[in-house]
């Protein structure tokens, strides 16, 4: 795993945002966690694999849930996007479903921890995270989208991949984009 110190780019406020990544998976056994700023029960913002479930957390209680989201021995594109108060999560650019999303993310002292906890408990993620990219004030994402085939990048044109619903990443709103070599 790795540990970001937490600031005022972990937090993302009330406004759009998008987090990505890719993920390959050994196994679904326990809680992984791909991401998260503070530890349960009480997780400013993040993400956890329980028994196969894919769970979205915000301010200490689950805000999204979907059964079977995550496969494992494949890589998979998944992505979160907030937009205008609706939270969408996406699986390889097919939507899993939305929620209203009104929650002030606002933690900018507690680590952005990819991989585990942040405090590492038996929550690792068991499996590789590639391309993780933490986007502040811009939803990407629109609706079902053609998943990246390559690097993803701090910058990039809409719809770089064909089809549609791709907006444009200006300079600026990539906070992270960490890319394991």
């Amino acid at each position: 795993y790795i540990s970001l110190t937490g600031n005022t780019d972990t937090a993302m406020g009330t406004g759009d945002f998008t987090v990505e990544w890719f993920q390959f998976m050994n196994s679904v056994s326990g809680a992984p966690r791909v991401f998260s700023i503070g530890n349960y029960p009480s997780t400013s913002f993040g993400v956890s694999i329980e028994n196969g479930t894919f769970y979205v957390w915000e301010n200490g209680s689950y805000r999204f849930s979907a059964n079977s989201a995550v496969l494992i021995q494949n890589w998979y594109h998944f992505a979160i996007t907030r937009i205008a108060g609706t939270t969408t999560v996406y699986k390889n650019g097919i939507s899993l479903g939305s929620y209203s999303d009104s929650n002030n993310l606002s933690d900018a002292s507690t680590n952005l921890t990819i991989g585990s906890e942040t405090s590492p408990s038996g929550t690792f993620f068991n499996g590789a995270i590639s391309n993780f990219r933490w986007t502040k004030g811009l939803g990407i994402y629109t609706g079902n989208f053609t998943v990246p085939t390559s690097v993803l990048t701090d910058t990039a044109s809409a719809n770089p991949y064909g089809g549609s619903n791709t907006e444009a990443i200006p300079s600026g709103y990539v906070k992270y984009l960490i890319i394991p070599s």
